[in-house]
């Protein structure tokens, strides 16, 4: 029986941070400040992938909105596939998102004041024998 470690992967993250009022994107090196992509076809999609986002502390009516989108190409991030329920409190969400582009990008607006929240991406069932370290 193999581990859960060989049954899932940890796909590219928003780090945690503390966000001022902007809009924020996933990026490979966990730089949430510049627009990038995740592809997915290194990961054998389509799977499922469980978004977890953390928030940690929001200032006085500070809010916080996931979107999820997708695309066939890089410069063609144009679909929103879900929207998450809009964090207004300390707390954490999940849900449940099976892709059906190529391309992902994970969305973050950060309303009204500073938001520290962080957003993790994870694949069920990585085609990889084993994951590497950081």
């Amino acid at each position: 029986m193999r581990d859960l470690g060989e049954n899932l992967a940890v796909l590219d993250a928003i780090r945690p941070v503390d966000s001022a009022v902007a809009e924020y994107n996933v990026r490979a090196n966990g730089d949430h400040a510049v627009a990038a992509e995740i592809d997915l076809a290194d990961y054998g999609y389509p799977r499922k992938i469980l978004v977890c986002v953390s928030v940690g502390e929001l200032s006085a009516g500070g809010t916080l909105d996931i979107d999820i989108e997708s695309g066939i190409a890089t410069a063609a991030l144009t679909d929103t596939d879900a929207s998450l329920d809009q964090m207004i409190a300390a707390g954490v969400q999940y849900y449940e998102y099976t892709p059906d582009q190529r391309f992902i990008n994970i969305e973050a607006v950060v309303a009204v004041d500073n938001v520290t929240y962080s957003v993790t991406l994870i694949m069920e069932h990585c085609r990889f024998a084993k994951q590497g370290t950081a």
